[in-house]
């Protein structure tokens, strides 16, 4: 039986509109410490927007999150430290050109007075090296395959040592033959107990590694369980009819 202590992430009758368009309708969850979350489910359905509610890219409309038992919606709580555990990887590297890989990871450790230069840098390489590119720190994103460059994004994101990652669509842009060197590092956080959220169409990657997968449709969680319920035996005709597409 879960309790709210193991509960890492709750959210509650979480909507989210655009104007007039309701993406999000209504959504309520709990993820627990250590648990890999796969969300799956078609493109304009709202995956992405949960994602970024979960760290407060997006303002949610109504609802409550709760993260180790703050609140994130709450318009007087602290965002920039509570995102400061929640690291975060898009579909695009969004790497700075001008910087080095290095540099790049080091950059807000040091931006934010979490680490001095010398034990930022010596971070980064830790984490290259755990990314299997150790080799590249003194290259420019440029010079790094789409691969390399997300795998360089996550290690970004490791280097504010949060213990939450969220993942929107990690491998969307890479080519077929990249995808591949993503997901395995993938794999090895999940492997050492990282919680995390990962929106995906990576449906090997989601029956694989996922503890829970939620299917998302029209806003809401439509069917929700372990891969081998919600992939392999879904009971909603609308997740049915999904993965008939996908598989």
């Amino acid at each position: 039986m879960t309790t709210e202590k193991d509960v890492k992430i709750h959210v509650k009758g979480l909507k989210k509109s655009f104007g007039h368009v309701h993406v999000l309708k209504g959504i309520d969850a709990e993820i627990k410490a250590g648990e890999v979350i796969c969300v799956i489910g078609p493109s304009g359905s709202g995956k992405s927007t949960f994602l970024r509610c979960l760290n407060r890219l997006e303002e949610a409309t109504a609802g409550e999150i709760l993260v180790d038992g703050q609140s994130i919606t709450e318009k007087n709580s602290n965002i920039d430290k509570i995102r400061q555990h929640i690291g975060m990887v898009f579909q695009q590297f969004n790497l700075f050109p001008h910087y080095t890989v290095k540099e790049n990871i080091m950059l807000a450790p040091v931006e934010l007075k979490l680490k001095s230069k010398e034990e930022a840098e010596k971070k980064a390489l830790e984490l290259l090296k755990r990314v299997g590119l150790a080799e590249k720190a003194d290259a420019k994103p440029k010079q790094l395959s789409g691969g390399q460059q997300q795998r360089v994004a996550i290690a970004r994101a490791l280097a504010m040592e949060p213990d939450i990652m969220l993942f929107d669509e990690p491998t969307s842009a890479l080519d077929p033959e990249m995808v591949c060197e993503v997901l395995d590092v993938m794999k090895e956080l999940a492997a050492e107990g990282m919680t995390m959220v990962v929106v995906t169409h990576e449906m090997g990657f989601a029956h694989d590694v996922a503890d829970r997968v939620f299917f998302i449709d029209q806003g809401v969680i439509m069917e929700q369980g372990t891969p081998e319920e919600v992939m392999d035996h879904p009971t909603n005709e609308r997740t049915q009819s999904f993965l008939s597409k996908v598989l």
